[in-house]
């Protein structure tokens, strides 16, 4: 039987955590898939590392020197190679240009540590999005996954995941959290597109029933 191949994408520095929960989920036999590449721009990132450690093949591509177009079509090549069939961005900060996504057309993920559309956009990752939450006054939070259009965080919601937030929250307290619930809801989309269970009608994600 042929297992499903993933490409994750990462950009600037954090831990690596969402990439993590992808493997772990792996390792559970929750997500049936394997992580062919990760690419990264830079050395430093969170994932290589973990990558490393698991023996999984990993692409350092710097960006400077190359447009959005450039680095998109290498990257898309790359990922044709190793026969990855979806692509996860799991902390790529970066515009994804239509070079790659029309490469894997409705098969590009991500997932945001707000309850989009509210608190998406450029420049709004991370530490950013926590403050904004509490400096909004808002009781709720929580995560998307979406699939990727052309724009910041508008592609179309597959599934989201909501936290309470308490009266004495902090960003750091909020985004690990938040972080929880994206760790459980991101392997459980890759999964679905995995067996081709989503369909897109207008915005709306349509999941349909698992086989038995």
């Amino acid at each position: 039987m042929n297992i499903a191949k993933i490409g994750v994408l990462v950009s600037g520095e954090s831990k690596g955590t969402n990439f993590q929960a992808i493997l772990d989920s792996i390792t559970r036999g929750e997500l049936s898939a394997r992580v062919a590449l990760l690419v990264s721009t830079n050395d430093n990132h969170g994932a290589v590392a973990r990558a490393r450690d698991a023996n999984i093949k990993t692409l350092i591509l710097p960006a400077k020197g190359l447009s959005r177009e450039e680095w998109d079509g290498r990257v898309a090549d790359a990922l044709y190679e190793e026969g990855v069939s979806i692509i996860a961005l799991a902390g790529y900060l970066r515009y994804v240009s239509s070079t790659l996504l029309e490469a894997f057309p409705g098969r590009v993920l991500n997932v945001h540590p707000s309850l989009l559309p509210a608190f998406g956009g450029q420049g709004m990752y991370g530490p950013r999005v926590h403050r904004a939450v509490l400096e909004h006054g808002c009781k709720i939070s929580g995560c998307t996954v979406h699939l990727l259009d052309e724009r910041y965080d508008t592609g179309p919601i597959m599934e989201q995941a909501s936290v309470i937030i308490a009266e004495d929250e902090t960003p750091d307290s909020l985004a690990m959290k938040v972080q929880k619930e994206e760790h459980r809801i991101y392997p459980r989309c890759l999964q679905a597109m995995v067996d081709n269970r989503i369909s897109v009608e207008g915005r709306r994600v349509i999941w349909r029933k698992k086989e038995s």
